[in-house]
C-alpha cells in the first residue's frame, strides 16, 4: 500500500496535469459504471415487478414494449446495457493509460497496446449503436412506443470517428516505439 501511495505522490509531483486528467476520467468512469449498473439492476428487477420498466433509468419508459413483447424488451435493453458497459470500459482503459504513461519515455509497448484497445472498444460501441438504432427503428415501424430511447443510442458516427482517430494514434505510437528503441540502441 505504501508503494502505491508513493507512486501516486511521485506522479502528482512530476506530472500534475496528467494526474488531474486521470481524476476527471475516474469521475466520468464512476458515473458511467453507476449508470450501467443501475440499468442492469432495474432491467433484472423488471422481470419480477414489470412496472419497474416504466422508469428503467432517468425516465426511460419501456413498459409498453415489455407488456407487448418481452423478447424485444430484453433485446433492446441488452443492447443499451452493452453500450453502457463498453463506454465504462473505454474510460477504464483511458485511466490505465494515464496511470502508466511516463512523459520522460512516453512510447512503450504497453501504452501503444492500450491505445489500440481504445480504438477497438470505440469501434465496438459504434457497431453496437448501429445495431441498436436499426433495431429500435424496426420496432418503431412495427408500432412499438419507445420513449426517450434515442438519448441512450446517440453518437454512432462520433464513436466510429473516435475509433479511426485512436487507430491512427496507435499507429503513430507504434512508430514512436520503434524510433525510441533505435535511439536507445544508438546511444
Amino acid at each position: 500500500m505504501n508503494q502505491l501511495l508513493n507512486t501516486w505522490k511521485e506522479k502528482w509531483t512530476q506530472q500534475p496535469t496528467l494526474m488531474l486528467i486521470t481524476v476527471i476520467i475516474w469521475s466520468i468512469f464512476i458515473g458511467l459504471y453507476i449508470q450501467a449498473g443501475t440499468l442492469l439492476f432495474t432491467f433484472t428487477y423488471s422481470f419480477f415487478k414489470p412496472t419497474v420498466a416504466q422508469d428503467l433509468y432517468e425516465g426511460l419508459n419501456l413498459y409498453p414494449l415489455f407488456r407487448e413483447e418481452v423478447w424485444f424488451y430484453g433485446g433492446i435493453v441488452t443492447l443499451i446495457l452493452s453500450v453502457a458497459f463498453l463506454k465504462a470500459k473505454l474510460f477504464f482503459t483511458m485511466i490505465q493509460i494515464f496511470l502508466k504513461i511516463d512523459l520522460m519515455h512516453p512510447f512503450s509497448k504497453e501504452i501503444g497496446r492500450r491505445i489500440s484497445n481504445l480504438s477497438y472498444i470505440a469501434f465496438e460501441i459504434g457497431i453496437f449503436l448501429i445495431f441498436s438504432t436499426a433495431f429500435t427503428g424496426w420496432l418503431v415501424k412495427r408500432g412499438f412506443e419507445l420513449d426517450r430511447i434515442q438519448t441512450y443510442l446517440s453518437g454512432t458516427f462520433e464513436y466510429l470517428l473516435l475509433s479511426a482517430l485512436l487507430f491512427a494514434i496507435a499507429q503513430v505510437f507504434k512508430r514512436g516505439i520503434e524510433i525510441q528503441n533505435e535511439n536507445e540502441l544508438t546511444v
